[in-house]
């Protein structure tokens, strides 16, 4: 039979048997795991939280209140369009910011010139220099992260590397030239003669029988001349190009046995599929699983500062062969991801004795091995590396049980090999860098802390520890033992490095022997340099597992099992294909159940399986893999729950990392020991929904993230609310949390009051915005030797007032400006003598700048004189080396950033 003579499958009747199936398959499946799908969930009634019963009028009065009440900090500002003032008889320059009078601490903006000096332009406060500052550095880190991400992307593009489903062979094309008289339009399996001596090709609508003829083929043939299982690996390049800064120069060579796996359909998945293990290790993707987080993550929470070196790799944990009742042949496996520490030993690296639990990379192959069957009906490139896996287990069973293969399958009948123009591709690469930025006391560092952490730098299948000379037909599966997929090929370096943020050194060694599947991996946490890898690897064969399986006898077939029923299609035209997808969203021909199921797994913005079409393969109906699917969508259910639980709670906090978020939600630079939001829940406001999500679409949300399955949550604020929402994949806008943003911080005043023996120690001056004219106004705050703070102030004509130990001056200082700072040494003061002082002053009359200079220059020790000021004056000039001092770099190579 030619190509050309192939019926079109029949993909109605297909879907309707394969969906039959998974009902068949519910009775072996736990009960109770059907949960709404991530559809069902933006569906849902809104308002999560229980709503507090209101009179409709006062609720309305005071959500409007908060709506329009402007935050403290936000308030009408001086002389809008100009840059001095005059404030108690003297004129004075404001912040070009802030528009708050200076003080004696202030920095010039970078627009500063010496024209702009001359008139007091482009002169900001510390705190105000610190946002720009903040603003600037980050916008410089993205820049730094999208040139990175496009320079990725090129040599991805020039070196081919990202599997494409275009090379999925097509079952149909090896089926004709092997001579299959009716050529299966669909999934193909192979079913052994009745003597058991021959094998044919067969129609299937059971996915876990399904096997891709040309994997198949060249498993065949590889297992026939080399008497194991096609390798690849990647071996380092040592091209004389490498250095510290250029990543990029760095090269790995493809390596396949037999060499004419290069370019063949199976080569190209233990290739993709190795390369992609790297760049989700990496963080270089999003993880296919909800919560799931990269080695960079874990390596970045690691408490271990020591040193480490690691690999990891694919391995089997379990392979099988079935006979179903009508004789088709099933092979069963079980694949994961394993790590092993490394040490350095005489020869180079090798295994550790014994691996500790929490490293990095054994978590990150504890969870994608959890998540493995998971992931791989997600993500297309680990899906077919399970069937090269299934491939090869069949080819190995069909060889050493002598079953009669025919000549056909050893020809020339795999798809011409892709001419392989470059053996060598990029090595891979992944830094986070983040910074620190300090206010205290008015001074400005730019540098009080950063951190760089980075990563930079493969399948063969075992199958030999296997014995699969014989099919098996027992329900509980026996356990034949462990093979491993991957070993050692590349060397993958990390490091870590505190202080500046400056870029991982990258060296590489060679190996000594072709290896494969490998993360090698070494991370410094002293900030004393990257390590250094001696020349010439071991190969260190995976340690502390043996499961040698020749104490399994699987050679007697065993009746009965999930597989005791008939596995054959009725037609061989029956084929689901891309018919899959649109029955998923529109059709009626799969139950609710298993259609939420589906829709879960195969959620669109976590996997990439649409793209296989035609030859696109279910997942297996069996009811074992369907429950272990249930098992994983309901952990992310979970996992959502969670996070917007968190999310709806005063705990979040937009610029912190938490562990439930994506870690690139965590602000890159961050001021230190910053102020931090003080919010009290407001849930009698979510009660009217409508009224609020109305104004919100009028915002630009404050903050905007979305998480791996492209939920986005967002925060706006206006007045003295603060609003929270999260939006599902495919679902509404819904508002679960409303705030309202306290004007104090929360913290509790002291108990006890200030001695009257005890000694102030030092004495700042601020300046915070006023509703009063001239719309701002000054207060003096003092620390005594034993800890205490007091507050002193005048508003208006009004007497002075006296504070001992208030709450919420942290929030009240952040949101105001710091004039001037001393020390109180030569002549210090009681707290007796200046409370006195202050009683005097309050008789008198004199405006509230009059009575912060007095109290300030009492508090500090310090004669006082009314020409003394703490704002910085109108026509007064600085020597040009002070503005030098005062002015700050942008520049992040100055500051150890790149």
């Amino acid at each position: 039979m030619s190509l050309a003579t192939v019926p079109q499958g029949n993909a109605e009747e297909a879907l309707r048997s394969y969906g039959k199936l998974l009902e068949e398959s519910r009775q072996f499946a736990p009960s109770g795991l059907v949960r709404p799908s991530f559809a069902d969930l933006s569906r849902k009634a809104k308002t999560p939280c229980s709503l507090v019963t209101a009179d409709d009028a006062d609720l309305l009065a005071e959500l409007a209140r908060d709506m329009t009440l402007a935050r403290e900090g936000e308030r009408a500002t001086i002389a809008d369009g100009s840059d001095t003032v005059v404030l108690d008889e003297e004129r004075v320059h404001v912040c070009s910011a802030c528009r708050l009078p200076l003080g004696e601490q202030c920095y010039l903006s970078v627009d500063a010139d010496a024209a702009s000096i001359s008139v007091g332009r482009n002169i900001l406060h510390g705190e105000c220099r610190a946002q720009l500052l903040l603003r600037d550095l980050r916008r410089q880190e993205q820049e730094r992260v999208s040139s990175e991400q496009a320079l990725k992307q090129t040599r991805r593009d020039e070196f081919d590397i990202g599997w494409s489903a275009e090379w999925i062979p097509k079952n149909s094309e090896l089926a004709v030239k092997v001579g299959c008289t009716e050529v299966p339009q669909g999934m193909c399996c192979l079913v052994s003669e009745e003597d058991g001596a021959a094998i044919r090709i067969g129609a299937t609508l059971e996915p876990a029988a399904a096997v891709n003829l040309e994997y198949l083929a060249i498993a065949l043939q590889v297992r026939r001349s080399e008497g194991r299982e096609p390798l690849f690996s990647l071996d380092p390049v040592d091209n004389g190009k490498v250095s510290d800064w250029s990543p990029e120069s760095a090269m790995q060579l493809k390596r396949f046995e037999p060499e004419w796996l290069a370019g063949t359909s199976v080569g190209e998945v233990m290739f993709q599929a190795d390369f992609h293990l790297k760049e989700l290790s990496f963080g270089e993707y999003t993880q296919p699983v909800v919560g799931m987080k990269s080695v960079l993550d874990h390596s970045e929470r690691d408490t271990d500062d020591a040193e480490w070196a690691a690999r990891e790799w694919f391995v089997v944990r379990k392979a099988e062969m079935f006979l179903s009742g009508d004789r088709v042949l099933v092979p069963h496996l079980k694949m994961g991801v394993e790590a092993r520490e490394q040490i350095m030993g005489s020869d180079g690296l090798e295994d550790a004795p014994l691996t500790r639990p929490d490293h990095p990379l054994v978590k990150y192959a504890d969870d994608f091995t959890h998540n493995f069957d998971l992931i791989a009906e997600r993500k297309s490139v680990v899906f077919q590396l399970r069937e090269v896996a299934k491939a090869s287990i069949m080819a190995k069973y069909l060889l050493e049980c002598g079953m009669d293969v025919p000549q056909a399958w050893f020809g020339n009948i795999v798809t011409e090999a892709k001419l392989v123009c470059c053996l060598e591709v990029p090595q891979l690469w992944n830094d986070r860098h983040t910074q620190k930025v300090s206010l205290k006391d008015g001074w400005l560092n730019p540098n009080a802390g950063g951190r760089a952490h980075g990563i930079y730098g493969g399948v063969d299948f075992g199958i030999d520890r296997f014995r699969l000379s014989a099919p098996s037909r027992v329900a509980t599966s026996v356990v034949a033992g462990r093979a491993v997929l991957g070993r050692p090929a590349t060397s993958l370096m990390a490091s870590t490095r505190t202080g500046l943020a400056v870029g991982p050194a990258r060296q590489f060694a060679r190996l000594s022997a072709p290896l494969s599947a490998t993360m090698s991996m070494a991370a410094s946490r002293a900030g004393l340099g990257a390590p250094k890898v001696a020349a010439g690897l071991s190969m260190g064969a995976p340690q502390g597992v043996d499961l040698n399986l020749d104490k399994f006898n699987l050679s007697v077939p065993m009746e009965g099992g999930i597989w005791a029923g008939d596995l054959q299609a009725s037609s061989a035209s029956l084929a689901i294909g891309a018919a899959f997808w649109s029955e998923l969203e529109t059709g009626s021909l799969l139950k609710d159940e298993d259609r939420r199921l589906l829709l879960d797994v195969f959620h669109p913005h976590l996997s990439d399986r649409r793209g296989d079409g035609d030859e696109f393969v279910p997942p297996p109906t069996n009811g074992p893999h369907m429950a272990k699917l249930k098992q994983l969508v309901k952990a992310e259910r979970v996992t959502r729950q969670r996070r917007r639980q968190h999310f709806f709670s005063e705990a979040f906090h937009m610029d912190k990392a938490d562990p439930l978020f994506p870690s690139t939600w965590a602000a890159t630079v961050e001021l230190a020991d910053g102020p931090a939001e003080h919010l009290t829940p407001r849930p009698e406001y979510l009660a009217e929904q409508g009224l609020l999500a109305e104004f919100v679409k009028t915002l630009a949300p404050v903050f905007d993230r979305c998480t791996e399955d492209a939920a986005r949550f967002r925060m706006y604020r206006f007045g003295a609310l603060e609003v929270r929402s999260v939006q599902e994949f495919g679902g509404e806008e819904e508002i679960g949390a409303v705030f309202s943003i306290s004007p104090e911080g929360a913290a509790e005043a002291r108990a006890c009051a200030a001695q009257d023996d005890d000694i102030v120690e030092k004495v700042s001056e601020y300046i915070e915005h006023s509703a009063d004219a001239p719309c701002c106004r000054p207060y003096v705050v003092m620390e005594t030797r034993r800890g205490d703070i007091i507050v002193t102030e005048r508003s208006g004509s009004g007497p002075a007032t006296w504070a001992e130990n208030p709450a919420g001056m942290d929030r009240r200082n952040a949101l105001a400006r710091l004039l001037r700072q001393r020390s109180a040494m030569a002549c210090p003061m009681t707290v007796k003598e200046l409370r006195g002082l202050m009683a005097q002053q309050s008789l008198q009359k004199g405006s509230p700048f009059h009575y912060s200079k007095f109290m300030f220059c009492k508090g500090a020790g310090q004669r006082y004189c009314e020409a003394t000021s703490g704002f910085l004056r109108a026509g007064s000039t600085l020597p040009q080396r002070e503005f030098a001092m005062f002015r700050m770099p942008f520049s992040l190579s100055r500051f150890g950033v790149l």
